[in-house]
């Protein structure tokens, strides 16, 4: 017997954060492109755990992931929004480059916390290069080409040094979008 409360707050999420949602859809966001697929394999769980019988675990462990991961990334979202942004959504969305940045810093970050025995220099690494990347967008700054660069460099080293294929979530969630046949 599956617990439905995750549900419900999966429900009250989407009406709470309904408005975020839907702005970044509407205006074709780069940030929406991060968790549109995850969003789509999360409502289809969430549908087939009302109206499927064989609902399972397996189910149940990827509507958990993706919606943790939604939560986390959409409320990084919104506090930018309110804190740095003041609501305005279109000043928000022309920082939607150096916001995804960001996210990705993050995303690294997380799956370098899974590997045991991981070098803290690496995540002190990814963490100076976090606060390098908010501190642009909070002085409403753009972020030059070559932090994009410096990342795709830092996070190569990192994980080729613990002899790993990095995949993001986004990722992930795409191949099981494809695997449902929803996208």
């Amino acid at each position: 017997m599956i617990d439905e409360t995750l549900y419900h707050q999966f429900a009250n999420w989407k009406l709470e954060y309904s408005e975020l949602l839907r702005f970044l859809s509407d205006s074709e966001s780069i940030l929406i492109d991060r968790f549109k697929q995850i969003i789509g394999v999360v409502d289809y769980m969430y549908d087939k755990l009302i109206d499927d019988a064989n609902y399972n675990e397996v189910d149940h462990e990827i509507f958990q992931a993706g919606f943790f991961y939604l939560h986390d990334q959409v409320e990084a979202i919104d506090e930018l929004l309110k804190k740095t942004f003041k609501d305005d959504y279109q000043k928000m969305n022309a920082y939607a480059k150096e916001i995804n940045l960001l996210l990705n810093t993050i995303d690294f970050q997380n799956e370098l916390l899974g590997f045991e025995g991981f070098d803290q220099d690496d995540m002190d690494q990814l963490i100076d290069f976090e606060e390098k990347v908010l501190a642009k967008i909070k002085n409403l700054e753009q972020v030059p080409i070559e932090m994009y660069q410096d990342l795709d460099l830092i996070t190569i080293k990192i994980f080729e040094g613990l002899n790993v294929d990095f995949r993001s979530i986004p990722d992930i969630f795409f191949n099981i979008a494809e695997e449902l046949g929803i996208i």
